[in-house]
């Protein structure tokens, strides 16, 4: 019998909850929380855009008062125009929304509380000395990581700094190996915030009928 980490997780964890939104784009780089995580929060941390900033936008259309950071040395101004222009000739389905995201993001590193940084964010990097360098002590961080993998560098870290984060959501990958060290983030950050969405990605495939990719949004009890 295969170890059913996914609906243990659904089962032990997930606590559904009345009134969440999704922000950002149908499908993949869109996450489900309330509009409340968003609005009382001072930041928004996010690891890994690429090519998509519909989540990051929508957060700072909602929180005209908190900074935004992106991390992610795939992407540029210039790569992200070039490629936006050169899909425009091509029978591509999604060449309009690649320029619409392009546009997003060229508007948003142009406002003085967003930030772009390109670099990997992997260990030995650390998401908060991160935060303090460029925007200083922040108590209420929203934090994004879709980094594929590498998001399970970052889980102590993150215990560690419960008290400063509003909420939390993830792609977590490789579950077909790793299911362990998602069981053990969840269940100790359980006392302070509660899982209020699971889905699977079935883009990231699955191993005996279970998903080696899924997103969850936890959020401050």
């Amino acid at each position: 019998m295969h170890y059913d980490y996914y609906n243990i997780i659904k089962e032990q964890y997930f606590k559904s909850k009345l009134g969440l939104m999704r922000f950002g784009s149908i499908g993949d780089g869109g996450y489900y929380l309330s509009p409340s995580s968003i609005i009382e929060s001072d930041m928004l941390f996010s690891g890994g855009i690429s090519s998509n900033v519909e989540f990051e936008f929508d957060f700072y259309r909602l929180n005209p008062n908190a900074s935004l950071l992106m991390v992610d040395p795939t992407v540029s101004k210039w790569k992200l125009l070039l490629k936006g222009i050169t899909r425009l000739f091509l029978n591509n389905k999604r060449k309009l929304s690649y320029l619409y995201n392009t546009l997003i993001f060229l508007d948003l590193t142009n406002k003085k509380r967003c930030k772009h940084l390109s670099k990997w964010l992997k260990t030995p990097e650390q998401i908060f000395s991160i935060i303090q360098t460029y925007f200083g002590d922040k108590k209420a961080v929203v934090l994004k990581l879709d980094i594929e993998g590498s998001e399970y560098d970052f889980l102590e870290e993150l215990l560690a700094h419960q008290s400063q984060i509003r909420a939390m959501v993830f792609e977590f990958h490789d579950l077909d190996v790793k299911h362990h060290l998602l069981l053990d983030f969840i269940k100790k950050i359980s006392n302070n915030f509660n899982l209020v969405y699971m889905e699977v990605n079935p883009s990231g495939g699955f191993v005996n009928s279970l998903p080696k990719c899924i997103e969850l949004s936890f959020e401050r009890k």
